[in-house]
Parts: C-alpha cells; sequence; structure tokens
C-alpha cells in the first residue's frame, strides 16, 4: 500500500472519529435537554433533576360531642321483627357532613354492653349497633372516659372496652381492658401525617372507687402527674397530640377555672388539640398558645328536648361539629418539621325529634344548622345566633357555617 492511500485513510478515519463526537454530543445534549413538543419532559431529565427539598402533608378534622343515649333513642332503633337495633337513619346527614375529613371524633357517652339489659338515665347501657352505625357512619377517632364509663360496674365496663379495642382502624381511648391495652398508645396515620390521643375524665359520678383504686386501667380519671407521664410517652412519636377532655359542669355555657386551669396544664406540655365533653351544651373555643381548644361541643344526639328543665331543653338539643386543618411541612435539606393548625370551622347540630309514620313511633335525626329548616326548629335562627355568640365568646375568629338563609359571620 502507499503512502498516498495510507494519508486517505487516516483522512478518513479521522473525519468518521469526528462525526462520531460530534453525534454523540448533540445526541446527548439532546436526550438531556429536549422537551417533546407536547411540553413532556423527558424522563431522563426529570430522573436526574433534583428533588424539592420541602414536602408538605395535610389533613381534615372534624369533630362533635357526646353520644348521650337514652331509652327512647335506643326504642327508635329497635325493630322487634329481627330483634335488632339499628341507629343509622338517625346518622343520614351525619355520614353526608363526615365526607372529606380524615380524622372524624366523637364522645361515646355510654358503655356497650350486650350481656344485661339496655338502660338509661342515670345508669347507662346503650346496644353496641350505635357504636357500629357511628363507625360506618366514617367516625374513626372516639373517647370512652366518660362519667358513665363505671354506670354497670367494672366487667361491663371491660366487655365495652374489649369491643372498641376489637375494631380495625379505629382508635377509641380513655378506657381499656388490661393494663397492655390502656398503655399500647396506638399511632395513627392520616394522610402521612401521625397522630395519637389521650382521653380523660374528672370522675365517674362516685361509682367505681374500688376498681379506680385498684384497676386504675378501666378508666383514665385526670390526674396532673399521671397526664404528663402519658403526653411524655407519647409527643416525641407523633405530628399532633390530641386530648379529649370530659369536664367542667353540665349546662353551663362557659368554662370553669379548673377547665382553664387544665387546658393550660395541657397546652404547657405539648398537647395540641383539646376536645372537650361533658356539659352537654356548647362552651366557647379558643387557642392557648399554639393549643386549640374547644371546652364543649355539647350533644351530639341525645334525648334532652325531653327533660323538665327548660334550661337543659335548651342547651341539651344543640351541640356542633367543630373543623381544622393540619399541615405538615418537612424540610429535607434543614431537618425540620413543622406542624400547623388553622381554618377552624363550626357547623351548630341539633337533635331533631319527629313521630315517624313508617315506624308507628318517635325517632330522630341528627340535623346540622347549615342544612336547617323551620320543619325542624321554628326559631332556628335567633337559636344559631344565641349559640354563635357562646360559642365565640374568647375568640370570634373561627368560621360558623351559615344557615341556608342567613350569611356566615
Amino acid at each position: 500500500m502507499t503512502k498516498l492511500r495510507k494519508k486517505a485513510k487516516r483522512k478518513i478515519l479521522l473525519i468518521l472519529v469526528l462525526i462520531i463526537i460530534l453525534l454523540g454530543f448533540f445526541g446527548f445534549k439532546y436526550i438531556f435537554n429536549n422537551d417533546d413538543d407536547k411540553g413532556i419532559k423527558n424522563p431522563i431529565k426529570n430522573i436526574l433533576t433534583p428533588e424539592d427539598p420541602i414536602k408538605t402533608y395535610t389533613a381534615k378534622l372534624i369533630a362533635t360531642g357526646d353520644g348521650l343515649i337514652h331509652s327512647p333513642l335506643y326504642n327508635a332503633a329497635y325493630n322487634s321483627s329481627t330483634n335488632t337495633y339499628d341507629f343509622s337513619s338517625m346518622l343520614t346527614y351525619t355520614k353526608e357532613k363526615l365526607k372529606g375529613y380524615d380524622i372524624k371524633y366523637y364522645n361515646q357517652e355510654t358503655i356497650f354492653d350486650d350481656t344485661i339489659s339496655y338502660s338509661s338515665y342515670p345508669t347507662f347501657n346503650t346496644p353496641s349497633s350505635f357504636g357500629k352505625n357511628m363507625i360506618d357512619a366514617g367516625f374513626n377517632l372516639v373517647s370512652l372516659a366518660t362519667n358513665h364509663s363505671l354506670d354497670k360496674g367494672k366487667d361491663s365496663a371491660i366487655r365495652s372496652a374489649k369491643w372498641w379495642e376489637s375494631q380495625n382502624n379505629i382508635l377509641a381511648t380513655g378506657m381499656s381492658s388490661s393494663i397492655e391495652e390502656r398503655n399500647n398508645f396506638k399511632i395513627m396515620n392520616a394522610n402521612g401525617i401521625t397522630y395519637t390521643m389521650l382521653s380523660y375524665t374528672y370522675g365517674t359520678n362516685g361509682l367505681g372507687t374500688s376498681t379506680i383504686s385498684s384497676d386504675p386501667y378501666v378508666v383514665n380519671i385526670f390526674n396532673e402527674e399521671v397526664v404528663k407521664k402519658d403526653i411524655e410517652a407519647v409527643r416525641d412519636k407523633v405530628d399532633v397530640l390530641i386530648v379529649a377532655m370530659h369536664w367542667g359542669n353540665e349546662y353551663e355555657q362557659g368554662a370553669t377555672e379548673t377547665q382553664k386551669k387544665q387546658a393550660q396544664f395541657l397546652a404547657d406540655n405539648g398537647v395540641d388539640i383539646i376536645l372537650g365533653t361533658h356539659s352537654h351544651c356548647i362552651e366557647p373555643w379558643e387557642w392557648i398558645d399554639d393549643t386549640v381548644v374547644f371546652y364543649s361541643f355539647g350533644n351530639f344526639i341525645s334525648n334532652q328536648m325531653g327533660a323538665e328543665q327548660a334550661m337543659v331543653r335548651k342547651v341539651g338539643t344543640v351541640g356542633m361539629f367543630a373543623t381544622l386543618d393540619i399541615t405538615k411541612t418537612v424540610d429535607t435539606e434543614k431537618n425540620t418539621t413543622t406542624i400547623k393548625i388553622d381554618n377552624i370551622g363550626a357547623d351548630l347540630n341539633y337533635s331533631y325529634r319527629y313521630y315517624n309514620k313508617d315506624k308507628g313511633k318517635n325517632d330522630y335525626l341528627v340535623i346540622p344548622f347549615s342544612k336547617m329548616e323551620s320543619k325542624y326548629l321554628d326559631n332556628y335562627e335567633s337559636v344559631y345566633n344565641e349559640f354563635s355568640q357562646v360559642l365565640t365568646k374568647f375568640d370570634d375568629s373561627i368560621k360558623i357555617e351559615a344557615l341556608p338563609s342567613i350569611p356566615a359571620n
């Protein structure tokens, strides 16, 4: 082969190498920089793009008051042909109300013991089907520690606690079947936000003093030393800590000094949300530092419209749903997590009693005031205004849902 041919061959080889290098360069640039005509980012480019260091998670909470089941309520739910109890029709509006919320709370005022006779005031026992119907309606967070927890004694209380412990995906606290269950603080997750709830009552109407002394796990009685220890056991394990408090004075529409003191104690120890019950009437809400406090939701459902005292009838039929948003922000670069609670709202509710022609007896329906009509309560506008003023006594920044006929506050 001549030198001339060798030189020509080298030139061709050099040109081919340059072409390959150029094609490689422009092809590489195209892969990592080109977006197609439809605006869809190249998957390889997306994989290599650094992730946003800030992640946000949100959850919505709704809470209401006492499931106070008097005998007229469970008699209305009774079906003699099947010997069963069904409260679901009473919860029609409630089931609709709970949609769109992640954490859904109520207070179970009365115990469930299906092995003995059901009963009403002053010592309650309720068909467990009420709890099943409430779960079916959407509730998944339940407080059990009330002044009626030991109405039927220790054995019935334990049977009631076991019923709740057997329910899947439900956090029910305040009563337990054993010390192990009592100290097994369950942690729940809502859209990436972890939470748990502790539940306490001021007492049990003087009943079960020996049980409280010998087996305190059966029902949680409020004691600062015990509560602080419980908080310390869970505070660092959850994003949001909720405490349900059964406290205050019945039928008084203002927070007592004891309630305020206990609320401050809970806030000082890192509680995020305090959910109050027991008074059977709406009480004010407020912020204590970064802790949101609802002193009482009133009754969710009851038959207190039949009570003799005018004041009991007036306040016992009206309760409320409270709502709020929880936002968790995680900054992976700074290694920080912040929790924000805002968008505090409310909707009043009413225990409506009526004659059900199909059943041939009185029946009940929980009516949110946002669905209220005069056929349910003829003076509902004045009731709405009166109880809204009670709720906003300490803080008027809450957004109360409007009546169908008047604007929101």
